[in-house]
């Protein structure tokens, strides 16, 4: 959104992130110009771990705010130590700030358990350990050492709690959604799990019972407690040892070997998931299994990557690079395995009638 509104002319945007998480808090560099004020190049695109606290100046300025979110009070709270941020002459505000399911339509019975008043403690956001858990050692544990888990850890974005696998409601499963995935592949996620309703409806899946669902989504959460770009967003101990690290840290570059480890560690989990629903649901698309992908299920961990390098390897040298200009050798089909066309230009600089650099063949299926 913001790279469309530059290359519509917009002059500068800000990005207000309350987490800090996400593809706009991971790119390395945004287009620039040289500013007017002070003669020097500066990015176009700005972005800031705060959200807006105040207005002034008539509406035109807002003042930003680094937030925390306060168990005892059950609100955000400004964190003092951190100066606010003062923006001016705001023209616009564009709330991208996601969406909250409203299944008012449904009987609370049949409601995620999140949304009900009747929430049980075998539906819990929060999740407890085993008291003999013991992550496994990765590229962190040098710096981090050997992190106890949390008392109260929350319960991985990957699962709906009291919804087996985002799809059979736990206690009643003839109850089944189709749920948006917290994952790069969301559409992706979308249609198997349409196809794995239809695999529980006709019985060609058998629908486990409730005590190996459970069992099920506890296995899920351990395997998560043991990949530190998972563990980070659920156990809140974890999270702060990881938030001491500086910007200097080599978990910072993505080029280091070690960072590569972990997200290829992260990557391969995900695409896991994936390929477990697949062979659940029948799905005409075969990325291998859990514990064993295939070249399909491989190459995906690939296209992972390559996005991950495509955001966070921008020259901070470069007046007009965007995540879209990069060399698209590394995005092929995984059906095809035909290469990316190259643009035929600049990002910023192409309009509706420029065509891409390509020599596309129509290649059979491997």
């Amino acid at each position: 959104l913001p790279l469309q509104a530059v290359k519509l002319g917009c002059q500068k945007c800000f990005i207000l992130s309350r987490s800090g998480f996400g593809n706009a808090a991971c790119v390395s560099s945004w287009p620039k110009s040289i500013d007017p004020s002070t003669g020097k190049m500066e990015p176009k695109v700005e972005v800031y771990i705060a959200l807006p606290t105040r207005v002034f100046d008539d509406g035109s300025g807002l003042e930003c705010n680094e937030l925390y979110w306060d168990e005892e009070v059950g609100s955000y709270e400004i964190v003092e130590e951190t100066p606010s941020v003062m923006l001016n002459d705001v023209q616009t505000v564009i709330f991208c700030t996601g969406y909250l399911p409203d299944q008012d339509c449904l009987a609370e019975d049949l409601q995620f358990p999140s949304l009900r008043s009747d929430v049980t403690e075998d539906f819990s956001e929060l999740w407890v350990a085993p008291d003999d858990f013991k992550m496994r050692d990765n590229p962190l544990t040098a710096v981090t050492g050997d992190i106890q888990p949390s008392e109260d850890i929350y319960i991985s974005s990957n699962i709906i709690p009291g919804v087996y696998r985002r799809t059979l409601l736990m206690s009643n499963p003839r109850m089944m959604y189709l749920s948006d995935a917290h994952s790069d592949c969301s559409l992706l996620e979308l249609d198997i799990s349409a196809w794995l309703c239809i695999a529980y409806i006709t019985g060609i899946t058998r629908i486990p019972s409730k005590a190996e669902m459970k069992a099920d989504l506890d296995a899920q959460m351990i395997e998560e407690m043991h990949i530190p770009y998972l563990r980070y967003y659920i156990d809140m101990d974890y999270f702060d040892a990881l938030s001491m690290l500086d910007e200097t840290h080599w978990s910072e570059d993505i080029n280091d070997p070690r960072t590569t480890q972990l997200l290829l560690e992260y990557m391969n989990y995900n695409a896991g998931l994936i390929a477990r629903n697949m062979r659940s649901a029948h799905y005409p698309v075969d990325f291998g299994t859990y514990n064993n992908l295939n070249e399909k299920g491989n190459h995906l961990v690939k296209l992972m990557l390559a996005s991950s390098h495509a955001r966070q390897t921008i020259s901070s040298k470069s007046e007009w690079a965007t995540f879209r200009d990069v060399c698209p050798k590394s995005f092929r089909s995984i059906y095809t395995g035909q290469e990316a066309s190259s643009l035929p230009g600049h990002w910023l600089d192409l309009d509706k009638g420029d065509k891409p650099l390509t020599s596309f063949t129509i290649l059979p299926p491997k």
